[in-house]
């Protein structure tokens, strides 16, 4: 996976998971985190970005309930 994409997909599941104030700051970072990557890709759009950023974390989010537990459980 992309660099960029990871980092994108890892901030906004901090924003989704945090609430109050830790929210706000979790916004600020993943919109800090969309500047630097547009600021890297001239001509996309920020609307179009976050709807990529919002479909791979839907999939990345799939994978990770798919997952194995790192412990096997006791039989």
């Amino acid at each position: 996976m992309n660099r960029e994409l990871e980092s994108l997909i890892l901030a906004y599941e901090a924003v989704s998971a945090a609430r109050g104030m830790e929210a706000e700051h979790c916004i600020q970072v993943f919109d800090s985190l969309l500047d630097d990557v547009l600021a890297g890709h001239p001509g996309v759009s920020r609307e179009i970005l976050r709807k990529g950023i919002l479909k791979a974390h839907r999939q990345w989010a799939l994978k990770q309930e798919q997952k194995p537990p790192a412990i096997p459980p006791k039989v």
